[in-house]
């Protein structure tokens, strides 16, 4: 049995200004009582704030944000499977440290993400959510996570090969021309390809999910019926309420542009792609906060491994952005804990008696600000509880 006292917290809709004690028996949260309550024959953790588990929606763990020198990037592409492995295992317990204990990783052509989620099942790094490897057309863009197909027979012959996926990806645009402020070329996939994707998902029972970003690539996936738009640059009103209304979630990875504009010499982007950069990421704040005003469910996830963005601090990154944005402080932690366990299907994300027992632990209130969850005390899944080197320690009660 373990017994957690938490001066604050956060249940995964409201934020709670008073201590409270959660006590956890097996995989499950038992009981739950106002301030602090000794329970005896329990492990005791004290800590200043505590929060479901912290979901990263959008990572590729085989990539290594740290790295910023782009001709290394491009040598590591070829450094094999085995290179790929450790560096996504890195990238977990980098993850976990961040209060991290879901992710959800989007596509790799190795398999990396497979072969994590089967590594760590029942450990106490974070839980890998995997969509294996994407769906893209030939010769678009795509090519270190998504495998080639022609028409829409061979599109959703690929797609039913997907069974041992938790999402399929498709990668419906491409990536965006900093300087003109629009994404490259048009949708990857017509409506009747795209179409015959979903269907074949839903009989396999997958969410989809969509690398997509404009107008015209976004309208073709809310027809459609994608589970979720990653990225989705250059949405308007009109395509949020259809969003909201549909159920289509959204996780606008917004560190990967924002650290281009911000570094452009590493990159080669030159004023007029910083101008660009600077109109897109404008428009992209705005939009966020017109998403949660018009209850587009919003998902946490930064793209980390790209370029700048490297594992857990992207998260937070995000986080931040997202206040910025204007959303509420208990908006933007739901992104991050129950919005996405929701949208997927996913029990936990809640703090309440008879929930899942998975759980982040922090030293103080993100109230005083969000650079407070930047480091976790604890990660807690049921009964197993991970600790960095702190002073904050299990005792008995």
């Amino acid at each position: 049995m373990l017994t957690i006292h938490a001066d604050s917290w956060f249940d995964g809709s409201e934020l709670r200004h008073r201590p409270v004690t959660v006590v956890i028996d097996g995989p499950v949260i038992t009981a739950m009582h106002d301030g602090r309550v000794a329970v005896p024959s329990s492990a005791t953790l004290h800590v200043g704030f505590l929060c479901p588990g912290l979901v990263e929606s959008h990572a590729h763990l085989f990539l290594d944000g740290h790295e910023f020198d782009t001709a290394k990037r491009q040598a590591y592409m070829e450094a094999g499977y085995d290179a790929f492995l450790a560096t996504g295992r890195r990238n977990l317990e980098r993850l976990r440290a961040s209060g991290v204990t879901l992710v959800r990783d989007c596509g790799d052509k190795w398999g990396i993400n497979h072969a994590l989620r089967a590594e760590t099942a029942g450990s106490a790094l974070p839980v890998v959510r995997s969509a294996g490897v994407a769906v893209r057309r030939k010769g678009r863009y795509g090519s270190f996570f998504a495998e080639e197909v022609v028409d829409a027979v061979t599109a959703a012959a690929c797609v039913r090969t997907r069974g041992d996926s938790d999402d399929v990806k498709i990668v419906l645009t491409g990536i965006i021309d900093f300087a003109a402020a629009a994404v490259k070329g048009g949708p990857q996939f017509n409506l009747d390809e795209l179409n015959a994707m979903t269907v074949a998902a839903k009989e396999l029972g997958k969410p989809t999910v969509a690398h997509c970003s404009g107008r015209e690539g976004i309208d073709l996936a809310v027809q459609a019926g994608i589970g979720s738009i990653e990225h989705g640059f250059f949405l308007d009103s009109v395509l949020l309420d259809r969003m909201a209304a549909g159920g289509t979630a959204w996780t606008p990875t917004w560190i990967p542009v924002a650290w281009v504009r911000d570094h452009p010499e590493a990159c080669g982007v030159g004023p007029d792609g910083v101008a660009g950069l600077g109109r897109i990421l404008d428009q992209h704040r705005a939009n966020l906060g017109e998403a949660h005003r018009r209850g587009v469910t919003i998902l946490a996830g930064s793209d980390a491994g790209s370029l700048g963005v490297r594992h857990g601090d992207g998260l937070h990154d995000d986080l931040a952005a997202y206040a910025d944005a204007g959303l509420p402080l208990a908006a933007v932690l739901a992104s991050a804990t129950s919005a996405p366990r929701r949208a997927w299907g996913v029990d936990g994300g809640i703090i309440g008696v008879g929930r899942p027992a998975d759980l982040a632990a922090f030293a103080a209130s993100p109230v005083a600000g969000l650079s407070r969850l930047r480091q976790a005390v604890a990660t807690v899944r049921g009964e197993t509880v991970w600790q960095p080197a702190s002073p904050y320690s299990l005792a008995a009660a």
